[in-house]
């Protein structure tokens, strides 16, 4: 292919077949990147093909496991979310589209909530459009110009987000209220050695999951990983209630009856807390709805006196 029929193969590529490149290139699945995507597979995969004619190579080799991006696929892919980030950059510059787009990680935690009370508050006449997708999806859907910012664990962060620390919020112990330890006020971590703890799903939320197991490892063991995963901190600590597992828990998440909340010792305060953070594309630092998101997390760490 000469520079020429290179220019001329790239007009022809619309931002749906780059979405629908981007999509099954994260879920490396036919039947899941077409269930979000909302077509049929057979639909996806009559895309997909086009894309690779354009391209004229294989973007994607199929197996019996899936799929996986060739060496083509891979060289394509951040070329792939720089256009589509630069075209939902330029809706949002002409002022097309006024909506602040955040994901909170979970939308029944705390911090983020107080950090969206405030930008409400100051600003009322702002659509915000809040998800609930999980860090993972929260960095994909950043660099891809779908959203504008999210919070999540500092254990997220990578060198392609920008972010600032929310605030470090204590972690305490909540088990079973009839469970051996609970008679303590507190509760030695090494103590919990051989307990089955919950730990979310990885394609959720994996900075929390490594935050708890290495809270455990500094008190000398590993953690025993309950085998089910819930889609809420609530439904898990359900699970606790029900006296199948204990689990960590940020302070300001509610435990339900049946639980108790306890410190630990050493307590995850301070320097051993949950460092939440705000992220968002290095590009876009001077964006309206980053810049506002990040003016409410100043007023919330001011109203709250977060650390």
């Amino acid at each position: 292919m000469n520079p020429g029929q290179g220019a001329s193969v790239a007009d022809d590529i619309d931002l749906r077949l780059l979405r629908y490149f981007l999509v099954l290139a994260e879920e490396l699945h036919f039947t899941r990147a077409a269930q979000r995507l909302f077509v049929s597979q057979p639909a996806l995969s009559n895309q997909v093909r086009r894309l690779e004619r354009y391209a004229g190579s294989r973007l994607f080799d199929r197996t019996t496991r899936g799929v996986e991006l060739t060496p083509a696929g891979q060289a394509f892919h951040p070329y792939a979310e720089r256009a589509v980030a630069a075209l939902r950059a330029g809706i949002a510059a002409m002022g097309e589209d006024a909506a602040i787009r955040v994901d909170v990680l979970d939308a029944e935690l705390a911090t983020p909530r107080a950090v969206l009370s405030r930008l409400r508050r100051a600003q009322p006449q702002a659509r915000v459009v809040v998800g609930a997708e999980g860090s993972v999806s929260q960095r994909r859907r950043i660099l891809a110009g779908d959203l504008d910012a999210g919070f999540c664990g500092l254990g997220a962060v990578n060198p392609d987000l920008a972010y600032e620390v929310v605030r470090r919020e204590p972690v305490d112990l909540i088990l079973p209220a009839g469970h051996r330890l609970a008679r303590r006020r507190r509760i030695p971590f090494g103590d919990l050695a051989g307990e089955t703890f919950y730990l979310p799903n990885e394609g959720l939320a994996p900075e929390w999951n490594a935050f708890v197991v290495d809270a455990c490892h500094r008190a000398g063991f590993d953690p025993v990983r309950y085998a089910v995963s819930t889609a809420t901190a609530t439904a898990a600590l359900d699970l606790v209630a029900e006296g199948v597992c204990v689990t960590l828990s940020l302070r300001s998440t509610p435990h339900p009856a049946g639980t108790a909340r306890r410190r630990l010792e050493p307590e995850l305060t301070g320097d051993r807390a949950y460092a939440w953070v705000l992220v968002w594309h290095p590009d876009r630092a001077d964006a309206e709805p980053v810049r506002l998101l990040r003016q409410a997390v100043a007023d919330a760490r001011h109203d709250e006196s977060w650390e």
